[in-house]
């Protein structure tokens, strides 16, 4: 497996597209972070919480929902 990966990155054109891939990931994390002022934080964790639907989302969503982050405007308006 280990052998597999390091195969991968002798490929320029792949190591390329993985390397880009995982700078989309990174980029994601920071921007799910940053929350969108004017929203209280506690009423919507809580509201969250008690749907089950909504706690969904939010578990695929990197928890963007909980924080009502920049990305989830973006996702879900």
């Amino acid at each position: 497996m280990l052998e597999a990966v390091v195969n991968a990155f002798k490929i320029p054109d792949l190591r390329r597209k993985l390397l880009f891939t995982l700078a989309m990931l990174i980029i994601f994390r920071i921007l799910a972070s940053i929350p969108v002022p004017g929203v209280n934080q506690s009423e919507l964790q809580d509201f969250i919480e008690s749907n089950q639907l909504l706690s969904v989302l939010n578990l695929f969503s990197g928890a963007g929902l909980s924080t009502f982050s920049v990305v989830a405007l973006g996702v879900y308006t």
